[in-house]
């Protein structure tokens, strides 16, 4: 007579994370995913903006002007909008991925 061993309580915990979340869970997700591409598109222009070159930053402090002038800095923030949105793509493509599982079962 073969004796099976008891389900170990840490499996049913593996096994309750690995189910997708019904609820609130894609609300959370698509905020992430509009935050993602909002700051991406900010950064993509906000060097090129008048903002950019006269804020109240440089106002006070002159000597940052050539700091904040530099093209460097400005490609540095323009990657870091790259960046963003990819990321947001990225969120984009899992969260209908899965969906999409969820669907088809």
């Amino acid at each position: 007579m073969a004796h099976s061993t008891p389900p170990h309580p840490h499996d049913f915990a593996l096994e309750a994370r690995a189910r997708p979340r019904f609820g609130s869970g894609w609300f959370w997700q698509v905020l992430y995913i509009l935050y993602c591409l909002e700051v991406g598109v900010f950064l993509l222009f906000l060097p090129w903006m008048g903002l950019w070159d006269t804020n109240y930053l440089v106002y006070l402090y002159p000597k940052l002007r050539p700091i904040v002038a530099n093209p460097y800095l400005k490609g540095g923030v323009l990657g870091l909008g790259i960046i963003n949105v990819l990321i947001g793509i990225q969120e984009i493509a899992r969260f209908k991925k899965g969906s999409d599982s969820r669907v088809s079962r």
